[in-house]
């Protein structure tokens, strides 16, 4: 049986950050997948240094491992302490649930992301009675 697919081999040095948002401390690097369309999987660097993504939730489900800081990821009505997370661990996160993600270390976290859905960001003060619809803000 022929295989016509190509291996991929990325050194880190050759990984293309994009900003999230203009003026957004916040990069992405797309590995594979369209973030567009869906699904993808990127790498996403978060600033240290005590950095807040905000109450939010996306569209899609998505699973994600920490390759570099700290983290601390939390789910909305959640009132266990939070748990510090390092390189390795993995957060599974369901579509629709609020979450909020902290940045307590000094430098860079970086973590892989895969996205079953296309890329968005909602921020939780512009949906609070309701799903969000299609029209949603690329990013995170």
């Amino acid at each position: 049986m022929r295989n016509d697919k190509q291996e991929i081999i990325m050194p880190v040095a050759d990984l293309k950050w994009e900003d999230m948002h203009p003026g957004s401390p916040q990069q992405f690097s797309v590995l594979w997948g369209d973030p567009d369309e869906g699904p993808f999987g990127m790498l996403l660097k978060q600033p240290g240094a005590g950095f807040e993504a905000g109450l939010h939730t996306h569209a899609s489900d998505y699973h994600a491992v920490l390759v570099q800081g700290t983290w601390i990821h939390t789910v909305e009505g959640d009132s266990s302490t939070p748990t510090e997370l390092t390189p390795g661990a993995y957060v599974f996160q369901p579509a629709w649930q609020y979450h909020n993600e902290k940045f307590p270390g000094s430098g860079d976290c970086i973590i892989y992301i895969h996205q079953l859905g296309k890329s968005d960001y909602i921020p939780k003060a512009s949906h609070d009675s309701a799903a969000p619809s299609e029209d949603t803000q690329v990013g995170d």
